[in-house]
């Protein structure tokens, strides 16, 4: 069973998201007709203008993070550190800037690395992840129980007061196997 997650599943809190991407396969179509994927085994969330590690902390609004507003279900991809680009989905509605970062595949940890393997970078950033053939998720029947999901405070977010302390990366659990669906490749 191949399943392209819909607009709807997108349009939930970045808390409700994160967790259900956890068994999910994220799909690349590269520009010469290749297929990398693999399944989502670790995310982070960011909530929104009150969550001091979001790039929209305060309500800000950018040039860089003005896809964080558009509709839930578009990559957010953003260059970090002057030489990585990262992946993030946009979650809730449309003006409530919410997304989730893509951290791990289970074929791929760190999403840096993920992105590199996938071929993703800025031309990628505002790409409609439910009506794209370049970059999308599916459902393939995998289940996650909530005791296979480890939550930890998300990485990298040092500077965010309280929040850095927040349990908003979800990891799942190495030990345990995921029950359904199909390999992934590479």
């Amino acid at each position: 069973m191949r399943k392209r997650l819909p607009r709807s599943f997108f349009a939930r809190p970045a808390l409700a998201v994160a967790p259900e991407l956890l068994g999910k396969f994220l799909v690349r179509r590269l520009p010469n007709g290749a297929v990398k994927e693999g399944m989502v085994t670790e995310v982070e969330a960011y909530i929104g203008p009150a969550d001091q590690a979001s790039h929209a902390a305060g309500g800000r609004r950018t040039s860089r993070n003005e896809v964080m507003y558009g509709p839930p279900g578009q990559a957010y991809v953003y260059f970090t550190y002057g030489m990585h680009w990262l992946l993030n989905v946009v979650t809730a509605k449309r003006g409530d800037p919410q997304a989730v970062l893509i951290r791990g595949l289970n074929v791929i940890s760190g999403p840096a690395r993920l992105t590199k393997l996938l071929g993703i970078d800025g031309e990628l950033n505002g790409e409609d992840l439910v009506g794209s053939s370049q970059l999308w998720f599916e459902d393939r029947g995998v289940r996650i129980r909530p005791t296979e999901i480890e939550r930890t405070p998300r990485v990298g977010v040092g500077y965010a007061g309280d929040w850095k302390d927040k349990p908003f990366r979800l990891v799942l659990k190495r030990s345990q196997a995921p029950r359904g669906g199909r390999p992934s490749r590479v």
